[in-house]
């Protein structure tokens, strides 16, 4: 809702939201706001970066619903440990008992330990449908099974050549994106420090936390929870919340462009930030 005369600082009131188990809240918070005139001749309502940061200071959002949402990370993400730390810690009560997560840290424990055969098994024990219902991600485990053997080096060459023709090769062959996969990870083979050739991601530990996730994921919706935590949902609502506010409603505001360092940036900058990242994006001259 905006207020005064084009051209003039003016006063604009904001609707903010915060849903909560029971209960829905939408505080007020007025700001002072003026008229941009852009480069295009549109005018646009910004809001400057001092005034933002003071009213977020004001809107306090409840200790226990960032508790909840904590909480909810660390089960969803199957760290047991540190749940029942947070337990002890915050006295907030988890979704479901923490004695079910551990079947989930024992995979991913497998997982970073390169031991596949293991993560296998005890998907298998857990429920044979996972796997048996999903070829996607058990050819994902036998590729990183593969990975797993080239990781321990020359020597197990011989082995690797003939993991990749009795499990790998087979499925590739009824499935273009597994042949696509099968060939970068066996393009590993082709360099004295697979680490660092241009497939040396797949020996990264992002490999691996890509494994723990898809299976973590399998998992869970077998078991009907949520595969992803409230927080990457928030996350996705204020990028969305953001993107509407700035296109649809003209809204010129501080936004968080980066969301792992969680700084602001201007409406000014991140016009200059978008400006770079097409100037790289485009076509590349001869």
């Amino acid at each position: 809702e905006t207020r005064g005369a084009p051209g003039r600082e003016r006063a604009i009131v904001v609707e903010r939201g915060i849903l909560t188990p029971g209960r829905t809240s939408t505080p007020r918070c007025r700001f002072q706001a003026r008229k941009i005139k852009m480069a295009d001749g549109e005018l646009r309502t910004e809001i400057g970066m001092e005034e933002w940061k003071s009213k977020l200071s004001k809107q306090k959002t409840p200790r226990k619903v960032i508790d909840g949402i904590v909480m909810n990370y660390l089960v969803v993400n199957g760290y047991k440990n540190v749940a029942a730390a947070f337990v002890k810690d915050s006295g907030m009560k988890p979704d479901v008992p923490l004695e079910s997560i551990q079947n989930r840290m024992d995979i991913r424990k497998a997982v970073f330990e390169g031991n596949i055969p293991k993560v296998i098994e005890k998907v298998n024990d857990l429920n044979p449908d996972i796997l048996g219902s999903q070829p996607k991600l058990y050819f994902l485990l036998q590729q990183q099974r593969m990975i797993e053997l080239i990781r321990q080096g020359p020597e197990k060459i011989s082995e690797c050549l003939g993991f990749a023709r009795r499990e790998l090769a087979p499925r590739a062959a009824e499935n273009e994106q597994f042949l696509e996969d099968m060939e970068r990870v066996m393009a590993l083979l082709a360099f004295p420090d697979p680490s660092k050739s241009a497939v040396g991601h797949l020996l990264s530990y992002e490999q691996r936390q890509k494994v723990v996730s898809a299976v973590n994921t399998a998992i869970l919706t077998s078991q009907c929870q949520s595969t992803d935590p409230r927080l990457l949902f928030l996350l996705r609502q204020l990028a969305f919340t953001q993107s509407q506010l700035q296109e649809r409603i003209k809204l010129g505001f501080p936004i968080i462009r980066d969301f792992k360092e969680a700084t602001f940036c201007t409406m000014d900058e991140e016009k200059t930030a978008n400006k770079i990242q097409k100037e790289n994006s485009g076509p590349k001259q001869s």
